[in-house]
């Protein structure tokens, strides 16, 4: 990916500020969010109101079902059905920590879909070329490019993301040692 980036001595940084300094860690989150929120921006302003006529609703059931006589009991159903408004909703940034035995080993950014309907959006027919008439007509209307929406955003405003990402770095490093990384 075109924003990735490595910085020396992060993850040991991270170590330390997010055991020792908890209100620099969670400004460095925040601000590692803010970083990405435009990244998040543009792949809400590129989600459709509708993926595809007809897309949805799909109950899919999230729990246990027992069937008592002519009666079934569903604990729990999932709808998957396209709304853009919730799907847009859905897309959000996040600051990630990475660790093994207790030491973090990587520090990020994403931004990633919450919602069924959006992940089905953003990867259907990603790599699928059995023929599936859904994948086929969202491939049609939307495009191969995937994540759809995600991609694009990265491309526009991955750049930017990423040195504001490093902006916060350096400014919490700054705050805990009293120097850059």
């Amino acid at each position: 990916m075109p924003m990735s980036v490595e910085v020396d001595g992060v993850p040991q940084l991270i170590n330390r500020i997010s055991k020792f300094d908890k209100d620099v860690y969670k400004i460095l989150q925040r601000e590692v969010r803010e970083g990405l929120s435009d990244v998040a921006g543009h792949a809400r302003a590129n989600t459709p109101d509708r993926a595809l006529r007809g897309w949805g609703p799909w109950p899919v059931t999230t729990g246990r079902s027992a069937q008592v006589g002519t009666v079934t009991l569903v604990t729990g159903v999932r709808d998957l059905r396209f709304r853009g408004a919730d799907v847009r909703g859905g897309i959000v940034p996040q600051a990630v920590k990475r660790s093994a035995r207790g030491q973090v080993t990587k520090f990020s950014g994403r931004v990633i879909t919450k919602t069924a309907a959006g992940a089905i959006f953003a990867m259907a027919g990603s790599t699928n070329k059995s023929g599936d008439p859904f994948n086929d007509h969202l491939i049609r209307k939307h495009g191969r490019r995937w994540p759809r929406t995600l991609s694009d955003a990265l491309y526009a405003e991955g750049p930017g993301a990423r040195d504001a990402i490093v902006d916060a770095i350096e400014k919490a490093a700054k705050a805990v040692t009293g120097r850059s990384v």
